[in-house]
């Protein structure tokens, strides 16, 4: 197996940071190089937060190179984690961070902005969490939860009656063979709403695969476990009952619309437990990746709006060039606007610890930064009021405002460029929302100098 972190670079390091290979030497070869597109050729892979990023992009590269007469490996990471099989090697992309971190990020993906939600399970010392189930569980779990608020999802159905008293309507085929002679009992029918079955076994199937892997606590949902224990059927969770749970018509209710996330999360967790079950095909592997680089987008912008509610924030989608052949769109990632106003920001899920042309290395990438100032050059030359732009980072390193603060944009004085971000040195599950405050509060000092 190979183990590493998104964003690893063995040369990014002053001493170069070779990796360990002991199984896997004569697959891998002298090269092993995964994009995208590779990935998406195995069919028992998926993707969670898809953005419309090349095929090209890189998972992993690793390259055996001879130093001193010795054979070594250096690699390369891009902005995923997961864990999958290419080839006969296993994979596993942790994040550089630490699961607190992640797990804020899923919060607001999912949009749950509270700091005490309870995710922690019960996992031992001696193992360690396996991150494609962490984040599916967590997901899931997250989603039932709030999906649950309104019941769950029902349909129409057709229900038999044979009692003294008449419920619904009278079954004439039932009546005049079972009912006459009279006997005091009569048959009908009535039009119920009633819970559907396959979905019940499904939710309580992923459930129990939850608890039994122990990556998280199911404390949250215990009241929609006792539900789905007692309504389940004995019947054999198939694919096809997956299937039939996808496709119900009780879904196309926009009351229940949020139960098609829950039951795509199930399908998820249930292949990859049929799978891992499967003994006899070690081939066989469920493979999992998450784009960190997307996450981390959907986490700044609505942590923006929801501390900025009184601006509109998006990521549109600007076609310039319309009517030549050489159109193009650009999508700056966060675009905060108020009347003319406009501060326009770029997401990078990038090691930022502000290093510059003195320490040999580039942190603020060379394509990042001229690409940001197209975006502010398009909206200053529309009209509108930059009050600022800039590229947005998770910060290994503390902020310093010399370091990562221009008053000025090229000659444009009113407008500021900005290197900012959430800081994670010293992250803790305590303070968490702490660090968000400070960078909330250095935005919010931009738009007041205004």
């Amino acid at each position: 197996m190979i183990q590493l972190t998104d964003n690893f670079n063995s040369f990014n390091y002053k001493n170069t940071r070779y990796i360990e290979i002991t199984k896997n030497k004569r697959v891998i070869g002298n090269n092993l190089h995964i994009t995208l597109k590779d990935y998406k050729q195995d069919k028992n892979n998926f993707i969670l937060f898809k953005s419309e990023d090349s095929e090209d992009d890189l998972i992993i590269s690793v390259k055996k190179i001879q130093i001193d007469k010795e054979y070594k490996y250096i690699a390369q990471t891009g902005n995923y984690i997961g864990k999958f099989k290419y080839n006969g090697i296993d994979i596993d992309i942790k994040s550089r961070f630490s699961d607190t971190f992640l797990k804020r990020m899923l919060n607001f993906a999912d949009s749950v902005y509270l700091d005490d939600v309870d995710v922690s399970g019960k996992v031992s010392k001696k193992e360690q969490i396996d991150y494609s189930k962490f984040i599916l569980h967590y997901l899931f779990v997250q989603t039932l939860e709030k999906a649950f608020l309104l019941g769950l999802p029902k349909s129409y159905t057709t229900i038999k009656h044979h009692d003294m008293k008449l419920k619904g309507t009278i079954d004439i085929n039932r009546f005049i063979k079972n009912d006459i002679p009279f006997k005091g009992k009569v048959s009908s029918k009535s039009r119920e709403q009633k819970e559907i079955q396959e979905i019940i076994d499904v939710l309580h199937k992923t459930v129990s695969i939850i608890e039994k892997s122990k990556q998280i606590s199911t404390k949250n949902i215990s009241h929609i476990k006792t539900h789905l224990k007692q309504h389940r059927s004995n019947q054999f969770v198939s694919n096809h009952t997956v299937q039939k749970s996808l496709n119900s018509k009780a879904l196309n209710n926009p009351i229940f619309a949020p139960y098609k996330k829950v039951l795509e999360y199930a399908k998820y967790i249930i292949n990859a437990n049929s799978l891992e079950q499967d003994k006899n095909n070690d081939k066989k592997t469920y493979g999992f990746i998450i784009n960190v680089a997307m996450l981390f987008e959907i986490y700044m912008r609505k942590l923006l709006q929801k501390e900025f509610s009184d601006w509109s924030i998006s990521s549109p989608k600007v076609e310039l060039y319309k009517d030549n052949f050489f159109t193009r769109k650009i999508i700056p990632d966060i675009v905060m606007q108020k009347d003319n106003q406009v501060l326009v920001f770029d997401t990078k899920y990038k090691k930022m610890l502000f290093r510059g042309t003195k320490d040999g290395v580039w942190d603020l990438d060379r394509n990042d930064f001229f690409q940001i100032h197209t975006y502010m050059s398009y909206y200053q030359n529309s009209g509108y009021e930059v009050i600022a732009g800039g590229l947005l980072y998770p910060m290994e390193a503390d902020y310093d405002h010399k370091l990562c603060f221009s008053e000025s944009w090229f000659d444009h004085t009113p407008t500021k460029f900005v290197v900012d971000g959430v800081e994670l040195e010293n992250l803790n599950d305590n303070n968490i929302t702490e660090i968000e405050t400070l960078f909330i509060n250095r935005i919010k000092n931009i738009i007041n100098q205004t």
